[in-house]
């Protein structure tokens, strides 16, 4: 890959929190509360949190596909990449690319705890 092919810092990208994410970075006294990943009858993977639904959206998990292949689909983890949940995968996946740095967005924004 020559310099002028590489992508220094990408500003725009988007991820998809890990299932295990909150499991991983919450104190155990907080996990009872925690957003978790549950399968929907139709095979879709989404996030609950207080009574509300997130769909894990497709197009923050459209790494290493084409883009007249983007849309809203993968809807659970076993479709999408690695790289786009599991951050080893992502840097596998960013220098494969070329990519240097990266400004990650959320998927999670929006959801809100219950205030008691």
């Amino acid at each position: 890959m020559k310099l002028e092919d590489m992508v220094l810092v990408s500003v725009d990208d988007h991820l998809c929190e890990p299932p295990d994410m909150f499991d991983k970075h919450l104190p155990a006294r907080w996990k009872a509360e925690a957003p978790k990943i549950i399968r929907t009858e139709a095979g879709d993977d989404v996030w609950t949190f207080n009574g509300q639904t997130v769909a894990n959206v497709g197009l923050n998990a459209v790494a290493g596909r084409p883009k007249d292949e983007y849309g809203m689909e993968p809807t659970s983890f076993e479709e999408m990449r690695p790289g786009c949940y599991d951050v080893h995968e992502r840097i596998k996946d960013m220098n494969a690319a070329g990519v240097l740095g990266s400004i990650a967005l959320a998927t999670l924004l929006g959801l809100k705890r219950r205030r008691s």
